[in-house]
């Protein structure tokens, strides 16, 4: 729809609105304002309460002797509470990363006994879910012990064993700007996988 239509389309619907009918539509918005506006505040204030019930016990109060308080107060006692509560420990890295690992161990031992593996490779596999349990907790709790200024970097494997894989040789394109191509493409390339 064009703009001029959209424009004659409202100034036709506005001038078939008779005087009768926009002093009902304002007076229906004028009804609906103060009603709306007794919603909000009794939704505030059953808030309030809600939050009144909640946080004077919670915070050592006689709930009989303060029946009657303030909202001001109310906020007041909840933002000291919430203050004062003690702040729950954030855990370390290495103590994430140890629950992690031992949580994925014991899936894997639990797992391994449905797994259609010869009986010699699922001792093998076992015996290393065990080694890994008892190294694990020892090696994680001294990580977790270390600063992270005393972490050494990680240090990478050397790659000069990993063999290239072979790309198979491609035919050479016909067209100029194929030929245009790097033949990098066509070289031996390393990948991680």
């Amino acid at each position: 729809m064009s703009p001029n239509i959209m424009a004659d389309s409202t100034f036709s619907f506005s001038s078939r609105m008779t005087v009768a009918q926009r002093k009902e539509a304002n007076e229906l918005r004028k009804t609906l304002k103060p009603l709306m506006e007794k919603r909000r505040r009794a939704r505030i204030n059953e808030s309030l309460n809600k939050l009144k019930e909640l946080i004077v016990p919670l915070a050592g109060k006689d709930s009989s002797r303060y029946s009657k308080l303030e909202k001001a107060d109310i906020l007041e006692m909840t933002v000291r509470f919430l203050r004062e509560l003690p702040s729950s420990p954030v855990k370390a890295q290495a103590d994430m990363y140890r629950e992690g690992y031992e949580a994925c161990l014991q899936k894997v031992s639990a797992l391994l006994p449905r797994t259609s593996l010869d009986h010699k490779t699922c001792a093998r596999v076992h015996e290393f879910i065990q080694q890994s349990k008892l190294s694990s907790s020892s090696t994680c709790r001294t990580c977790s012990t270390r600063t992270s200024s005393s972490v050494s970097p990680i240090r990478l494997p050397s790659l000069s064993n990993v063999r290239p894989i072979e790309t198979p040789s491609i035919p050479e394109p016909t067209s100029s700007r194929a030929q245009a191509v790097p033949q990098a493409a066509t070289q031996t390339m390393w990948r991680p996988w």
